[in-house]
């Protein structure tokens, strides 16, 4: 079976995005995370498309079948954000509900923020608002450790492929696709495409450089967190809802690791038919804001 569902490419900010594009309805935008692709969503695609859904699954950008510049300053978040307000402008798409993932969900945190006329409902899994991981408890900092092992150019290139990926593997465990992460990483260019992500945005010199008024998110949204996620600590989550105007809504998944759509298929995507088909109003700004 090929690891690859893509349909097409598009350039965008000077790079190319390739992505799925299937259905119809109402667009939904799954963006992924830390080290996958489209992929992680294939279990959820075709549920989404059976009920009336379109369908969009980028790579983002240093991930998959997209481009992969080499520099950490070509992963600031605004431009990533960038990158996704100019893919949904090429395929005619002004408004669409946001699902992300890890590094997706950070992005579909800061995408809502910043652009809530394009945002219907927001769906956030595993990963909290910037707000609440911009302090983090120092539990946090001892289960995200890796971060800052990821900020060495070079050196952590070498150490996690060192030995046929053993400190790679080792991180890992047995959780998401992690038999065919090295086999993605090891294309040319990919593992430090793949770690500017942590460079360019949780770097220590990014923390001094973090924001402290967030503009309020204003769509229906949907904090997923999983009971086996080594990673991200559950308060991440919890925490969200104070940045939120919208309705909110938490959902606690059991017997899942950090990567919920893999692990719990069937349960993401009754909670996303169920969630982005419920007609809950945005909320309504009580002053316009200049972003």
């Amino acid at each position: 079976m090929s690891d690859s569902l893509l349909t097409d490419t598009v350039e965008v900010n000077g790079i190319e995005i390739a992505y799925v594009d299937k259905g119809e309805g109402d667009p939904v935008l799954l963006l992924h995370g830390f080290p996958d692709s489209h992929y992680l969503w294939r279990n959820q695609i075709d549920p989404l498309v059976e009920a009336g859904f379109r369908v969009i699954a980028p790579d983002l950008r240093g991930f998959g079948g997209s481009s992969k510049p080499q520099e950490a300053e070509a992963y600031d978040m605004r431009t990533i954000v960038n990158d996704i307000v100019a893919l949904t402008m090429k395929l005619g798409i002004q408004k669409a509900h946001v699902v992300g993932h890890d590094w997706g969900a950070a992005i579909a945190w800061m995408y809502a923020f910043l652009m809530p006329r394009r945002v219907d409902h927001l769906v956030v899994l595993s990963v909290g608002h910037p707000g609440v991981f911009s302090t983090p408890s120092l539990e946090q900092r001892r289960a995200s450790w890796y971060m800052l092992f990821y900020q060495f150019p070079g050196v952590s290139e070498q150490l996690l492929r060192r030995n046929g990926w053993r400190l790679f593997k080792e991180i890992m465990g047995k959780e998401g696709d992690y038999q065919r992460y090295p086999r993605e990483l090891a294309k040319p260019g990919a593992l430090t495409a793949a770690l500017n992500y942590y460079r360019a945005n949780r770097s220590p010199e990014a923390e001094l450089r973090v924001e402290s008024n967030f503009p309020p998110v204003l769509s229906p949204t949907m904090g997923v967190w999983s009971t086996g996620d080594q990673a991200m600590l559950e308060e991440g989550m919890t925490g969200s809802q104070k940045f939120v105007k919208g309705t909110w809504r938490y959902e606690r998944v059991e017997d899942a690791s950090h990567w919920i759509p893999l692990d719990q298929p069937e349960i993401v995507s009754k909670l996303l038919v169920d969630f982005l088909g419920s007609e809950q109003p945005a909320a309504i700004p009580t002053r316009r804001r200049r972003l």
